[in-house]
């Protein structure tokens, strides 16, 4: 997934001009008097960065890859800036790339094409793009670069999972539950007859539920939380929650939650926003072989951006780079400390008071009263609590 200390910033910017005039072909351009010329237009080629690039990289030296204002740029040009530019650091970035490489060989971790283009997708859902090429023309960098950057990544986070031990106290940090939320009617102006409104539709939902009425299909039909709706396919989840850790729910929620038992519904619980009756399904501490693989995939996606840095610290420290385009990493120096003599004992002036003795553990008394702080009150209200992740 943050974000990452691997990072080193280093974007190539290239512009290639390129000229396409279609011609139509002479003998449709033939017509008779009757009949208007035909004008064949093609279709605008989408640009092709990988190909432009390998085709360029083939070719000598003097040939042209831009121009401004008619003045040309040659591909020699081009590469005698970019290894004095930009080469120290793209070969710290390759030599940190094959320390991540043989430490993740070191660990038995090696990663399949399928898995790359996984993470692949995973960076495109995070980064909120459609594809690829959306994603290359945001940050302007190449497709080459992009893989490369999510290879290094992509490895050593695989590394740090294989390492990384899940405990039987960390899946008993985890429950499933299911809730129905029953918002206040904003409609209302008042606001305790708001409150009133929605206690007494969470009342009767609840007791509906004692009475033996199957959670899911009420939440369903009544729960106003728009996260029980699947924005792909449109249907219902029953109030499903999924499995969620202490931290991610709003403090009265949470609490409820947390003191309920396996199969337990809890009584409607007030919180900012709304009432929530909530229906505790497993406790991790209970999950089966198969919810525990479930359970492993997020209690990782937790730990692991917490290791990393660890992980790379100290793969870097017992790594030897050698980067002979970089000076060496300059050491900051200790501070000398003179050795001092210890301190001659002192007279006591004549003139200096005794301290008076005090009982043993009597705090000394001050000179003056301290004033108390003024109390401090947020100038507004503090923002509302998240709503309950899905």
């Amino acid at each position: 997934m943050r974000n990452r200390t691997l990072s080193v910033a280093v974007t190539i910017m290239m512009v290639v001009a390129l000229v396409s005039v279609g011609f139509a072909d002479t003998k449709s351009a033939k017509t008779t008097a009757t009949k208007p010329a035909a004008v064949e237009k093609k279709a605008e080629k989408k640009f092709d960065q990988r190909k432009v690039l390998m085709e360029m990289w083939k070719a000598p030296d003097s040939t042209v890859v831009g121009t401004v204002n008619g003045e040309k740029v040659t591909k020699g040009e081009l590469m005698k800036a970019l290894w004095f530019w930009n080469a120290p650091n793209t070969l710290q970035d390759l030599l940190t790339q094959k320390m991540i490489q043989q430490a993740a060989e070191k660990a038995g971790v090696k990663l399949t094409p399928e898995q790359l283009q996984e993470k692949v997708q995973e960076s495109l859902k995070r980064m909120g793009m459609s594809s690829v090429d959306q994603l290359l023309n945001q940050f302007r960098v190449t497709y080459d670069y992009f893989i490369f950057r999510t290879k290094g990544g992509a490895l050593a986070e695989a590394a740090v999972q294989r390492q990384t031990k899940i405990t039987d106290a960390e899946y008993a940090e985890w429950i499933k539950a299911r809730h129905i939320l029953i918002r206040m009617p904003m409609e209302e102006k008042d606001e305790a007859k708001r409150d009133e409104i929605a206690k007494k539709k969470a009342d009767e939902i609840y007791q509906r539920i004692k009475n033996g009425e199957d959670f899911a299909k009420l939440a369903d039909e009544f729960s106003e939380d728009p996260g029980n709706t699947d924005p792909q396919t449109q249907k219902k989840k029953g109030g499903d929650l999924g499995w969620f850790s202490k931290g991610r729910m709003v403090q009265e929620f949470e609490k409820a939650a947390f003191d309920l038992k396996a199969g337990e519904v809890s009584q409607p619980v007030k919180t900012f926003y709304g009432y929530h009756i909530i229906k505790v399904d497993k406790l991790g501490k209970d999950a089966t072989p198969a919810e525990k693989q479930e359970l492993n995939k997020l209690i990782l996606d937790r730990k692991v951006p917490m290791e990393m840095h660890k992980w790379f610290t100290d793969v870097q420290a017992s790594s030897k780079i050698d980067n002979k385009l970089m000076p060496p990493p300059v050491k900051e120096p200790k501070p000398a400390m003179k050795p001092q003599s210890p301190a001659k004992p002192s007279p006591t002036p004549a003139t200096e008071p005794k301290a008076e003795s005090k009982p043993a553990g009597e705090p000394a008394k001050p000179e003056k009263p301290a004033e108390p702080a003024p109390a401090e009150k947020p100038e507004t209200p503090p923002p509302p609590p998240p709503p309950p992740a899905n």
